[in-house]
This record gives C-alpha cells, structure tokens and sequence, in this order.
C-alpha cells in the first residue's frame, strides 16, 4: 500500500513537471535516493524531458531570429537603388556650350545669348574659309565716342583663359575680361543695305550706346 502511494505521488509530479519544472527536478532528484529501479528511472526520463525542452526552446529562438533576419536582409537587397543624378551642368545645355565658365561676385554664370542668324554666319564662313575651328572674338576696348567700343574680329586661335561659347558648331570667344562687360548681350548678325556685320546688340551693362551699335558708356 505504501508503494502505491509512492508510486501516485510520483506520477502526480511528472504529471506536473511541464508547468513546474525546477520543481520537477528537485523532486527527482530526492525520489531517486528513495524509490525502485523504475521510479527512478521514470524519474531521469522526466528530467531529460526537461533539459530537452530547455535546450531546444533557445535554439528554436535563434532560429526564428535568423530566419526573420534573412528576410530583412532579402528585402533591404530587393529594393530598388535610388535614381542616379542626371541633372545636366549649368554649362552644358542642349542649345549653348560654355567653355572655361566664370561666375560673377553672386556666383552667377556669365554668358551670353548667340542668335541663330550669328550662328549661320560663322558656319558659313567656316565653310567658305574652309576652317571648322574659325571663331568670331569680341574684345572690349577703350575708345569710341562714349569711352569703349567693341571689337570683333574672326580668329581660329583660343587662348588658355579665354572663354569659348559654342551653338550649333559656331562658336564665339571673349576674354576673362571682356565677359564680364558684355555678359547677358545678344551676339547678332545684321543685314543692311549699308552693309552686314556681327554686333552686340541689348548690353546689360551698357548706360549709353552710339547709333552703330560699336560704342558705349559703362554702367556706374
């Protein structure tokens, strides 16, 4: 009879051994010094149970873990990567091509606006002259009849500092101190009875001009 009851007692603490189990192993551990063969052994089942589930939990665990991250991993990776910046410089643009640009005291681009009647001149001339580098030079200069006076001239020779506007193929060239004088003017060609020349026609900086277009008084 008080084997029985032993033995009661000892499936009732495996049977509570999933939700206690600390309390499961120190109860087999006492058990084994007092009970049979086989309760002790159904007693050493019950503790491997135990460290079984104590192992593989963990484990379990980690895996969840490294399988969520090798998700993470796979969408950072199947993102699409950001769009490659495009935007096209400041001094290239489909119609005007700048050369050595320069900038004012405000950080502003200097250049100016070439006519497409300019620009089939200075081709035709090129054709003519049989020169593809042949270029037309504005200086600036001082003289004329309201203190400066524009020259132009054909060349086909640039200088290192020089800078060189290019539409179409026709290109016109100023130096690094002329530019600033004539920056934001309309470079022309224009047909008279009197005669056809290229001019600087709506400078920016110019307070006065002489009839002709060659003249005229810097903007104080």
């Amino acid at each position: 009879m008080a084997s029985l009851l032993a033995w009661t007692r000892i499936v009732s603490r495996l049977n509570s051994s999933v939700s206690k189990p600390l309390h499961n192993i120190a109860c087999a551990a006492t058990i084994s010094q007092s009970c049979s063969p086989a309760q002790r052994t159904l007693a050493t089942l019950s503790r491997a149970s135990f460290h079984k589930q104590a192992v593989l939990s963990p484990t379990h665990t980690i895996l969840r873990v490294s399988y969520q991250q090798r998700l993470n991993s796979t969408s950072a990776a199947a993102a699409p990567a950001p769009a490659a910046d495009t935007t096209t410089p400041s001094t290239t643009t489909p119609e005007l091509k700048i050369h050595n640009p320069q900038y004012d005291e405000a950080g502003k681009e200097l250049t100016v606006i070439i006519t497409d009647n300019a620009v089939k001149q200075l081709k035709r001339i090129a054709i003519n002259e049989k020169n593809p580098l042949q270029a037309l030079r504005i200086t600036v200069d001082s003289g004329g009849c309201h203190g400066y006076q524009y020259l132009l001239d054909l060349t086909d020779t640039v200088n290192e500092d020089d800078v060189v506007f290019e539409k179409d193929g026709a290109r016109v060239v100023l130096d690094t101190i002329t530019l600033p004088m004539v920056s934001g003017s309309r470079i022309d060609y224009i047909e008279e009875l009197i005669g056809s020349a290229f001019k600087v026609l709506a400078n920016p900086h110019a307070a006065h001009s002489c009839g002709c277009d060659t003249s005229f008084e810097i903007k104080i």
